[in-house]
C-alpha cells in the first residue's frame, strides 16, 4: 500500500532546488519563448503555441489536457496532501499589428504584448515546482494553465465561433471558468511584460473593466453623385455618433477612468455609392461596474442620436469584454519576498491601477489573484516598436518568482496560502460572475425611420 509521504518543512531548500533546476533548464525556456515570438497567433487561432506549450509540458514529465476553450493547455501536479489550489497562468495569444518589424506577413500577428514570455515563464515555474524535492516540501495542488485569447480583437470571428457553439464567451479566461476549470482553484498568479525596460517585478495593483461593443448602421443606397437624396448615409450616421460620444466625455468622473475607443471597420462599399451599411468596433472601459453600465448606456443614445439624425437603422450588439481587476494586496507582498531574494529591494514595487483591461480582472472577482509585470521590454504596448529586452529577467527570474510564490503558499501544510483564501471576500461567485457576464450581452435593433413615421402621424 502506498503511504503519503509528510510534507517537509525547509522552505529555504525547496526554493535552491526549483531555482536550480530552472537555471539548468534556461537556454531552452528562453529558447522557446523567442519561438513563439516568431511564430505569432492572435486569440483561439493559437495551434502551433499550444502544441508547443503542451510539448514542453511532456518533456518535463507533466501530462498536459489540450484544447480547453479551443486551444488552451493546462496541467496539474498533485503533492499528495491537502491543500489550496494554485494556478500559474500564460496566456497563449498575440495582438494583430501588421507596422511591426515580426509581425507574421500573412496575418499581420506580432507579440506586442510581450505573451510570448507569459508561456515561458509559467513552463520555468512548472520545471521548478515539478521536482520531487520541491513537492515533498508542499501541501495542495498547482495547475500550469496556458490559456488562449486574452486580447480582445477579431470580434467578428469570435461572433461566428460563439454562433458555431463553439463558445459563449470571447475571451480564454472567460471560457475556463464557464467551462469549470477554476472551479476548485484557490489562488491565481500570472507575469506580463512591461515596457520600462528595467530590472524589476513590479505588482499590479489594479485594471479598468470593459464591454465591448459591435455595430452596424444600415442606410439606403443610392448614386452618390446623381441622387444621394435618394439615399440613407449610414456614415453620417457613424460620424455623428462618435461626435455624440465626444459630447459625452465631460460626463465622465475622473475617478471612473472612463475610456471609449470607436474604430470603423467598414465605410462602405464604393465611393459612387451611399454607404448603405457601415460597421464600428469599440470598447467602454472603467474602473468599476457601475460606471461601465452607465458609459455604455450614454454611448448607445449617442448611436441611436447618429441613426436618427439621418433616419438610418442601428444595430447594438454587446459583449461582456472583462471585469475590473482588484489583485489581492497579501500575494502582492509575498509574491515581493521572492523577488527581494532573486532581484533585492530595487526589484520590487507597484504598477498603479491601469485603463487597460485583461480577463485576469474576472479571476480577481473571484478568487485571490496577482498579476505582476517584468520590466524587460522597451518600446510601447501594442504598437510596432514593442520589443524584449531582457528575455533572462522575463522568462528566467519572473519564472522563478513564480514559482517561489507557489513555495511560501503551499509549504507549512499551506498555511500562508490557507489564511490568504480564508480571508478572502470574494465580490462574486462563479454563477453570479457568469450571470453578470449574461447581462452584458446582447442585441437591440433601433431604427430612426421610427421617427420619421411619429413626425407625419402628426396633425400639424
Amino acid at each position: 500500500m502506498s503511504r503519503i509521504i509528510p510534507a517537509m518543512t525547509n522552505t529555504h531548500s525547496a526554493k535552491s532546488a526549483a531555482s536550480a533546476a530552472i537555471a539548468a533548464r534556461a537556454d531552452g525556456l528562453i529558447g522557446l519563448s523567442k519561438d513563439i515570438w516568431a511564430h505569432p497567433e492572435p486569440g483561439f487561432r493559437e495551434h502551433r503555441t499550444a502544441r508547443v506549450a503542451a510539448g514542453y509540458m511532456r518533456e518535463i514529465d507533466l501530462d498536459p489536457r489540450e484544447n480547453i476553450a479551443i486551444t488552451g493547455v493546462i496541467a496539474r501536479i498533485e503533492t499528495g496532501r491537502p491543500g489550496p489550489h494554485v494556478a500559474i497562468m500564460g496566456e497563449l495569444d498575440s495582438l494583430i499589428v501588421p507596422e511591426h518589424t515580426e509581425a507574421d506577413p500573412e496575418t499581420g500577428a506580432a507579440h506586442v504584448c510581450g505573451h510570448n514570455i507569459q508561456i515561458g515563464n509559467m513552463l520555468a515555474a512548472a520545471v521548478g515546482l515539478s521536482r520531487p524535492e520541491v513537492l515533498a516540501t508542499l501541501s495542495g495542488s498547482i495547475s500550469f494553465m496556458a490559456v488562449p485569447a486574452e486580447e480582445y480583437i477579431e470580434i467578428e470571428f469570435r461572433e461566428g465561433l460563439r454562433a458555431s457553439g463553439a463558445l459563449e464567451f470571447l475571451a480564454g479566461k472567460q471560457e475556463f471558468l464557464r467551462l469549470g476549470e477554476l472551479d476548485d482553484v484557490d489562488l491565481a498568479l500570472l507575469t506580463h511584460a512591461d515596457a520600462s525596460d528595467v530590472n524589476a517585478l513590479r505588482a499590479g495593483v489594479s485594471h479598468n473593466g470593459m464591454i465591448a461593443k459591435s455595430v452596424r448602421f444600415i442606410g439606403r443606397s443610392a448614386h452618390a453623385g446623381g441622387a444621394p437624396h435618394l439615399g440613407i448615409n449610414a456614415l453620417n450616421a457613424a460620424n455623428l455618433a462618435m461626435q455624440g460620444i465626444h459630447a459625452q466625455r465631460e460626463t465622465f468622473q475622473d475617478n471612473d477612468h472612463i475610456r471609449i475607443h470607436p474604430i470603423l471597420t467598414r465605410g462602405g462599399a464604393a465611393v459612387s455609392s451611399v454607404p448603405a451599411n457601415v460597421t464600428m468596433e469599440m470598447f467602454v472601459r472603467a474602473a468599476n461596474i457601475n460606471a461601465m453600465k452607465d458609459a455604455a448606456a450614454k454611448v448607445d443614445r449617442a448611436l441611436k442620436a447618429g441613426a436618427m439624425a439621418v433616419g438610418a437603422t442601428v444595430e447594438i450588439s454587446n459583449s461582456p469584454g472583462y471585469m475590473p481587476s482588484k489583485f489581492h494586496n497579501g500575494l502582492m507582498e509575498l509574491y515581493d519576498e521572492g523577488v527581494k531574494e532573486l532581484i533585492g529591494e530595487s526589484g520590487v514595487g507597484r504598477m498603479p491601477h491601469r485603463t487597460s483591461s485583461t480577463d485576469m480582472g474576472d479571476v480577481s472577482q473571484i478568487m485571490p489573484a496577482m498579476q505582476s509585470y517584468a520590466g524587460g521590454a522597451r518600446g510601447r504596448t501594442h504598437s510596432d516598436d514593442f520589443d524584449i529586452t531582457d528575455w533572462h529577467l522575463d522568462v528566467i527570474v519572473a519564472g522563478k518568482a513564480l514559482a517561489y510564490s507557489a513555495i511560501e503558499l503551499l509549504s507549512n501544510n499551506g498555511v500562508r496560502g490557507r489564511e490568504i483564501v480564508g480571508g478572502f471576500e470574494a465580490p462574486l461567485t462563479i454563477p453570479d460572475y457568469l450571470a453578470t457576464l449574461r447581462e452584458f450581452q446582447g442585441t437591440e435593433s433601433w431604427s430612426g425611420e421610427q421617427l420619421d413615421d411619429f413626425a407625419t402621424s402628426q396633425p400639424f
